[in-house]
């Protein structure tokens, strides 16, 4: 004979209200963890103020600073190209060979550190260059870094110098003497008795200027 458990009406009210309540616990503890894992997720794209910056953003910082200090000196470093006769140990061995060449007469010594090169024009591009190459000669590239230099004098020498015209290295008598490089007005004038070809021009001042301003470099 089989037995029936009877059961009260209060009894399975009691228990149909404690699955109720256990399902509602379960919805609201899974919504719970997904708004903390969202949270999380949301602090992790968004820094706080006052937390540190990640290492990978300083290199960012860095390029923006070394931006800046290039516009701010990048003119007061430029390329030229010279036409090379000759490289001399000393001066006396470059004179001597320069007084043998007839053709030569236009030619001007530049020293550079311990050694003294033979050029007789400056231009402002390789290509330039290479159409006034002759026999026995061939293009020198340089760079004229002014970044030591006064700014508001020597440090102008390599925007002065990239002239592509004779009549831009002269200045008026308006342009104050202070507010070039030393006895720049007198020296393009008497480079000018020589010769109106800018390239030549360029070269004696180039030859000038490296003596005289102590701050101009001169780099291969």
């Amino acid at each position: 004979m089989r037995l029936r458990k009877k059961y009260s009406r209060g009894a399975i009210a009691m228990a149909m209200l404690h699955g109720f309540l256990m399902g509602i616990g379960g919805v609201l503890l899974f919504g719970f963890i997904v708004m903390s894992e969202d949270g999380k997720s949301g602090d992790a794209e968004t820094p706080e103020a006052g937390e540190t910056v990640p290492a990978d953003a300083e290199p960012a910082k860095e390029e923006a600073k070394k931006g800046e200090g290039e516009e701010a000196t990048g003119n007061r470093k430029t390329m030229f190209f010279a036409i090379q006769h000759g490289m001399f140990s000393s001066h006396d061995a470059a004179t001597g060979f320069l007084s043998s060449q007839a053709q030569l007469d236009k030619a001007a010594i530049v020293r550079v550190e311990d050694k003294f090169y033979l050029w007789s024009s400056i231009h402002l591009t390789d290509s330039e260059a290479r159409a006034s190459v002759v026999k026995d000669t061939f293009v020198k590239p340089f760079t004229i870094d002014a970044a030591a230099c006064p700014a508001e004098t020597s440090g102008k020498l390599p925007v002065l110098l990239a002239a592509q015209e004779a009549a831009k290295f002269k200045f008026d008598d308006k342009t104050k003497d202070d507010a070039l490089p030393e006895g720049w007005k007198k020296n393009v004038g008497a480079v000018q008795g020589i010769t109106e070809d800018p390239a030549i021009m360029r070269l004696h001042l180039v030859s000038h200027y490296s003596e005289a301003a102590e701050c101009l470099k001169i780099e291969f």
